[in-house]
């Protein structure tokens, strides 16, 4: 990856820097633009500078075509009271993408014949209600385990810290399921939060440990985390999220396995490494692209996939949490991958991913 990233285009937003180093940026950024004939750098910055200067836009955007990153800025602020710019080793939450990496270590074990996705989340996880026992790994995989949503805002409201223990105690006050397990859909974040739990019982290991050893180091995502809490301990190089009053989220929560943060970099490598199949096999990818049900908002394991035959062309993924929002778009024939990261949510990441998109079809 690193003479992939070699050839990085770099146009941030930065604090300042010293001369020598602006000059240093600067020759980088106009010796790509004499490769850009069409002025792609200039199309979409000018998308995005808008969008900034309106006020609907607070992040960290990087293109990459054919394994070089044709665009990567960053626009506005790390933290609320702005005294912070954001830079591109900026993390931010990246929302219900976190979802991947569960998915994706229950596949690992099942490569190594650890699990069948057909086996009972009963057998592996033995305090649970009697229902525990009709409900797959492949059901919890695709959100048709008939669980219930999370009821975060109960938790939030009364202003208290919402821990994992909490939140197991709620699953096991569960009596019913909403529906029988495989019948429908309901997206619910009890899904990874189990399949964590069956990936450290199978392994032997705390989800964030497995994480780093299988999912993180082995694919250059040195720059990814799983975080304690949330407000964080260690704020270094976190963006912090704030709403567009500049006020910070003001929830509590300390449920380690599902505070993933990451950069535009890291997440690049994660859908490429991904979708190249150098994770886990085709088949594997093909199993977590699949839907429980046909119809509209309906996820898969890995967000939204779509094949033409044996072909895969679109892999889409977007997360929101608090006031982070991000996509992630990558587009395999085409060698083409969009990342948008932002820590003040103005719903419209997907759009301004689309906005991008088109200027590569002119």
């Amino acid at each position: 990856m690193n003479n992939i990233l070699s050839s990085i285009i770099i146009i941030s937003l930065l604090s300042p820097f010293t001369k020598s180093q602006s000059e240093i940026e600067l020759k980088k950024i106009e010796t790509n633009r004499n490769h850009d004939p069409i002025g792609l750098v200039e199309k979409i910055d000018s998308i995005l500078t808008l969008k900034f200067d309106n006020g609907i836009l607070n992040g960290n955007v990087l293109v990459v075509q054919k394994g070089q990153a044709i665009f990567k800025k960053s626009y506005g602020f790390a933290d609320a009271d702005k005294s912070q710019k954001l830079n591109e080793n900026f993390r931010f939450n990246i929302g219900s993408v976190y979802k991947e990496f569960p998915a994706v270590a229950i596949m690992q074990l099942k490569e190594k014949g650890a699990l069948t996705l057909q086996d009972k989340l009963g057998k592996y996880i033995t305090d649970l209600p009697k229902w525990s026992d009709s409900i797959s790994i492949i059901q919890l995989l695709q959100y048709s385990s008939g669980l219930p949503k999370i009821n975060w805002g109960e938790h939030f409201s009364n202003g208290e810290m919402v821990t994992s223990q909490m939140i197991y105690d709620d699953l096991k006050a569960i009596q019913k399921l909403k529906f029988t397990p495989g019948t429908d859909y309901l997206y619910s974040n009890y899904s990874p939060i189990l399949l964590i739990k069956i990936v450290e019982k199978i392994s032997g290991q705390n989800f964030k440990e497995y994480t780093k050893q299988n999912l993180f180091n082995p694919y250059g995502l040195y720059q990814s985390k799983i975080s304690d809490q949330f407000p964080y301990k260690d704020q270094t190089l976190m963006a912090i999220p704030f709403n567009e009053k500049f006020e910070v989220d003001n929830y509590k929560i300390s449920i380690p396995s599902i505070l993933f943060s990451s950069t535009v970099s890291d997440m690049y490598k994660w859908f490429k490494y991904l979708d190249s199949y150098d994770i886990i096999s085709k088949e594997s990818v093909k199993i977590l692209s699949q839907e429980a049900i046909i119809g509209n908002n309906i996820q898969a394991p890995l967000g939204s996939f779509e094949w033409d035959n044996d072909l895969a062309i679109e892999h889409i993924h977007h997360g929101s949490s608090g006031n982070y929002e991000c996509v992630v778009r990558r587009f395999k024939q085409k060698d083409l991958t969009i990342v948008i990261l932002t820590n003040q949510k103005h719903g419209n990441v997907y759009e301004i991913s689309q906005e991008i998109l088109e200027l590569f079809k002119a």
